[in-house]
């Protein structure tokens, strides 16, 4: 009696991981698969703030650096490897600059990945900056920069005069 239990537990939990509709042939098509509004919303705020939060980690790493040196050093390997994940994180600025709740969220995770670096009142303008750097920078070329140490130190070359005066912002 217990091994017929135990082995109709076990046909039912097979059955039940199994899409049973395509099992069976139906054409009908699930709505449960389709993640509803609330939760593709909570899912893109959740994603861009973890875009700011990595990105504030990057500026805070950026600016560390550039304390210490008293100039941002575009040719430092840090300062390469920084910039570019501060650029990967930003380039979704580019195409949600008319969204106020992306933006929103995008500057509450800068807040937090920075350890308070950038403030409640730095950060919009910082933002803005992050959103004027990204229109000048070719994403195709950050893409390849990613994997190719040249690639990204001349990148980094390009948006040098840019990173400097963001980084100005937070002179203490």
């Amino acid at each position: 009696m217990k091994k017929t239990l135990i082995l109709a537990t076990a046909v039912i939990m097979l059955l039940c991981s199994f899409d049973l509709k395509n099992l069976f042939g139906s054409k009908a098509t699930s709505t449960a698969s389709t993640p509803a509004p609330a939760t593709v919303a909570a899912t893109a705020t959740t994603a861009t703030n973890a875009e700011g939060k990595a990105a504030g980690a990057a500026l805070k790493a950026l600016y560390s650096q550039y304390k210490a040196d008293g100039k941002f050093d575009y040719s430092n390997l840090n300062n390469i490897l920084n910039t570019i994940s501060l650029l990967d994180n930003c380039k979704q600025l580019k195409s949600n600059a008319k969204d106020g709740e992306y933006w929103k969220s995008f500057a509450s995770g800068l807040i937090l990945g920075s350890e308070n670096l950038v403030t409640e009142d730095l950060a919009n303008g910082v933002t803005e900056q992050l959103n004027t750097m990204m229109e000048n920078i070719d994403t195709t070329k950050l893409e390849k920069a990613k994997s190719n140490t040249m690639a990204a130190a001349g990148t980094v070359a390009t948006c040098a005069t840019s990173v400097n005066n963001l980084l100005s912002l937070f002179k203490k």
